[in-house]
């Protein structure tokens, strides 16, 4: 059932515990990767003084940099076979005297300094592998087109594979503790593909789909009638009395239309199969035909097809989850005449936990999550240990960004080159104790900067990034977009929309938002997503990018003036000015999201961490993190598995 190694390892490591070692020692000890995992950000990349590029990179990196296209430094960081700038075991030459031959040169221009070989071969060694092992990689089940409907290639991938993944460790797991899995809890379960899929054929299995947005809820049940694994819902209606009634819609009173399929206000909007007009119209129901013909006064509604084709179950349950404890809502939905209170609806659980609660049901569920964002995932993996009920949790994350800190900012003792930031400030103070990291190993690890391992904000949203799956036109789109980005905040720093950026002398001082250089930073202004279009040329940009920046509180009101003052010819000089800081910050960028798979890997390494913890106490059995995608369709791959003794 678990591989040979409970990490995916590079195979010069003979065990999980060297490898942590090592990468928590390389996290904390290398003032570059510290700085590029979190201690940069691409807006000051124009605005600093003095330059950002210069003062990041050793001299020899950037020499090298110089001479070489964007697109060979992004091969030599990803895939150039290293070992051939390797020096000879017997003798002390450089790599530049290894082959002389080759007139000492690479890609047409020089060898890579040794010292960036070094910081390559790190990166690559301490970050997990993401090739889906054997044992996973047996061929992909197809899901029925009615279950697949509103799945796009990305996430059938996913689904497909999860699901059977899931169905198959299910079975591992009730050979090992001879008691079967009777419920699978999916954790943030979204339009609940997954779910849906898991309760259908073959799989046939029982899910609870925990989720807090009600409309995703409502669209899944919606999705549920047209895949065929529930009854459409019967609406008895009085036909005459129904288009009679008048909506209000947008702010407007409209009668409908024959047909219409608008709501009416004594209709319910969750899953009841018959509304009872009778008491609402005051109408005798013996009356009433159920025909469909409208002249009749009811028309009836069905599913075309009444053959129900599920032989699992799904039960949705609307709730927000803030910690791992789910023994009330399982005995909601296993033992539903238990003492729990129900206050929200069909769809929706509030639950008072009372001591019946505490005892053990009969339930064996295990947990599952695909890219549930943020913290979910630590009170996923969490629940294995709070739960007597929960034996298994298999648990895929995504979204680093929107997890929390639990140990405050960090204090590296060594200069740093991010400008001040509320944000910084904001995540790193929350001290929340279900964020990051979970595990007392990574929480109580001592460095020459204090104790316990932190990742910013800005370290844990370049951590999502999936420079493998980069191609040469992604790649220049991403640049041209992050150049941009910086050149507008130029623009803004030009034009006194925001202030000159501050730089503190260590983390410290970042933290406490105060500087030598300057008082505490301004609130940040953030774009955010725009349209293609916007990104056909800086002009177009800043136009796009400046009339969303108009809604800001703070800063509106200069945005809208410097608006309408900023001409297409002076944005146009801005770009020549600085394009040659385009390269530059392409560079950076490559070597941001290339460096971040150690901050994945941190990440990943603390869930598993967290769950191995208690093995010695008797709870966990074996714990383990695998592959289960194709990394070139879903770059967030990595399973967090643990089972309970």
């Amino acid at each position: 059932m678990a591989p040979a190694s409970p990490l995916p390892l590079a195979d010069e490591w003979q065990d999980a515990d060297s490898y942590v070692d090592s990468l928590l020692s390389f996290a904390t000890s290398t003032h570059l990767f510290i700085n590029l995992c979190g201690g940069v950000h691409i807006l000051d990349f124009l605005t600093r003084e003095p330059d950002l590029y210069t003062t990041l990179l050793p001299e020899d990196w950037r020499l090298f940099f110089d001479r070489h296209d964007v697109q060979d430094i992004l091969h030599l960081l990803l895939r150039e076979d290293l070992s051939q700038f390797e020096s000879s075991p017997n003798d002390d030459a450089t790599a530049e005297d290894v082959h002389p031959q080759q007139e000492r040169t690479w890609k047409g221009g020089p060898l890579p300094p040794r010292s960036l070989l070094d910081y390559i071969r790190n990166i690559r060694r301490l970050s997990l592998r993401r090739d889906v092992s054997p044992q996973v990689s047996s061929k992909q089940r197809a899901i029925p087109r009615r279950i697949a409907v509103g799945m796009k290639t990305k996430k059938l991938h996913e689904v497909a594979n999860f699901s059977q993944y899931v169905d198959s460790l299910c079975a591992d797991v009730a050979e090992t503790r001879g008691e079967p899995v009777t419920h699978i809890v999916d954790f943030g379960s979204g339009q609940n593909y997954l779910g849906r899929t898991l309760a259908s054929p073959p799989y046939n299995r029982h899910v609870i789909a925990i989720e807090r947005v009600h409309d995703n809820i409502r669209e899944a049940r919606d999705m549920d009638v047209h895949a065929k694994l529930a009854e459409k819902k019967l609406v008895l209606r009085n036909k005459k009395e129904y288009l009679k009634t008048p909506i209000q819609e947008f702010g407007c009173i409209s009668t409908p239309f024959r047909g219409s399929e608008q709501k009416r206000p004594w209709e319910e909007e969750d899953d009841v199969k018959v509304i009872n007009v009778f008491s609402e119209l005051d109408l005798d129901p013996d009356d009433l035909s159920p025909s469909p013909d409208p002249r009749n006064g009811i028309r009836r509604e069905r599913a075309k097809d009444d053959q129900i084709q599920l032989t699992g179950s799904m039960h949705y349950i609307e709730h927000e989850i803030q910690d791992g404890y789910l023994e009330p809502i399982i005995r909601h939905v296993v033992q539903p005449s238990s003492s729990v209170d129900s206050k929200a609806g069909a769809n929706s659980t509030t639950v008072e936990v009372t001591s019946e609660d505490q005892k053990a049901n009969d339930a064996r569920v295990m947990v599952v999550s695909l890219h549930s964002c943020g913290n979910l995932i630590h009170h996923g993996v969490r629940s294995l240990v709070l739960n007597p009920s929960v034996v298994a949790v298999a648990m895929i994350g995504c979204c680093y960004n929107l997890m929390t800190e639990r140990l405050g900012p960090a204090t590296w003792k060594l200069p740093v080159l991010r400008s001040l930031h509320p944000r910084l400030e904001s995540t790193g103070t929350a001290y929340d104790p279900h964020g990051f990291p979970m595990s007392k190993r990574l929480a109580e690890y001592p460095h020459a900067s204090g104790t316990g391992i932190k990742l910013n904000i800005t370290a844990r949203m370049m951590a999502v990034q999936a420079p493998y799956n980069w191609g040469k036109e992604d790649s220049e789109a991403f640049f041209t977009r992050h150049f941009y980005r910086a050149l507008l905040q130029r623009v803004l720093l030009d034009h006194g929309v925001v202030p000159k950026p501050t730089v503190p002398a260590s983390f410290e001082e970042l933290a406490s938002g105060e500087s030598e250089q300057g008082g505490p930073s301004g609130t940040p202004l953030i774009v955010g997503s725009l349209r293609k279009a916007a990104y056909a040329s800086f002009p177009a940009y800043v136009q796009a990018a400046l009339t969303k920046l108009t809604r800001d509180p703070t800063h509106g009101d200069k945005i809208a003036k410097l608006l309408q003052e900023l001409t297409t010819e002076e944005l146009e000089q801005y770009v020549r000015d600085y394009m040659h800081a385009k390269k530059n910050l392409s560079v950076v960028w490559s070597l941001m999201a290339f460096s971040a798979a150690v901050v994945e890997a941190i990440i990943v390494v603390d869930r598993w961490q967290f769950l191995r913890e208690y093995i010695p106490a008797g709870i966990v059995k074996e714990c383990w993190v695998e592959p289960v995608f194709d990394y070139a369709e879903s770059p967030r791959n990595l399973a967090v598995i643990g089972i309970k003794r």
